[in-house]
């Protein structure tokens, strides 16, 4: 009799893990503030801007799932709503309509905010009148105080979020150039002149699993060999030496 039990138990378990993954990943999509790193669109990425205008927005998270209406909230220099959210399987959602919030006006008046607020708006596709928006998502536990968050629209275009903002060189290595992608054995990486001395290179896989590091290297060209990792598409970080949050990061593919 204890043998069927365990049997029957094991079976149960077997059979429902993929509910139960789906089930944590809606939680944690419906239970954190979510901050937009980047989208990519039409398969260009664009870093989000991160300045003091940003900061002290009205409502400084950029997405998020209001529990006590259960619709989504939508928020950079606009504002919108979706509502009549349904979560299905797969990790998917979908959302009748985009509805702009009109009683809150635009909160930017830095223009990379106002041009920023398009693109992000575009991906999550509040322009397009065709309507239920089908979206795929996936979070990603990070380290124990970062999430991310990916959300894939009905075209393959895609909006990152973390847990927080990120506090990152991004704006001083603009000029950057990662090279060759896809890549074989060896990147290499040109920094603008006004890069700081030092930075660590961290090489995450495509779920964002920390799986490499080059720590503290020097120079304004820098050599990483990759050779040992398997072919896919991985996450490069740049960031400044002992920072505990995330930095630069763009995506190579390894041949």
């Amino acid at each position: 009799m204890k043998k069927q039990v365990y049997i029957i138990t094991i079976l149960f378990l077997v059979l429902n893990i993929p509910f139960m993954s789906a089930q944590t990943q809606e939680e944690e999509l419906k239970n954190n503030l979510w901050y937009v790193h980047k989208v990519i669109l039409d398969d260009t990425e664009y870093i989000a801007p991160l300045n003091e205008e940003r900061l002290n927005f009205f409502y400084n998270y950029n997405f998020n799932f209001n529990q006590d209406y259960e619709y989504f909230e939508l928020f950079f220099c606009s504002s919108y709503y979706g509502n009549n959210v349904m979560f299905l399987e797969n990790q998917q959602f979908s959302v009748e309509g985009w509805i702009s919030l009109a009683i809150i006006p635009s909160s930017c008046s830095i223009q990379e905010n106002s041009d920023y607020d398009f693109l992000y708006s575009s991906v999550m596709k509040v322009f397009e009148p065709v309507t239920p928006y089908l979206y795929s998502y996936e979070v990603n536990i990070i380290d124990s105080a970062t999430k991310q968050l990916i959300i894939t629209n009905q075209n393959g275009d895609k909006a990152y979020f973390y847990n927080y903002y990120l506090s990152n060189p991004i704006f001083e290595l603009q000029g950057i150039n990662i090279y060759p992608n896809p890549v074989k054995d060896v990147v290499q990486i040109a920094l603008p002149d006004t890069a700081k001395e030092r930075y660590d290179y961290k090489i995450y896989d495509s779920n964002g699993k920390l799986i490499k590091v080059f720590k503290d290297k020097k120079g304004q060209n820098i050599t990483l060999e990759i050779q040992d990792l398997a072919s896919g598409i991985y996450w490069l970080e740049i960031n400044t030496p002992d920072t505990q949050q995330h930095g630069y990061s763009t995506k190579i593919i390894k041949k």
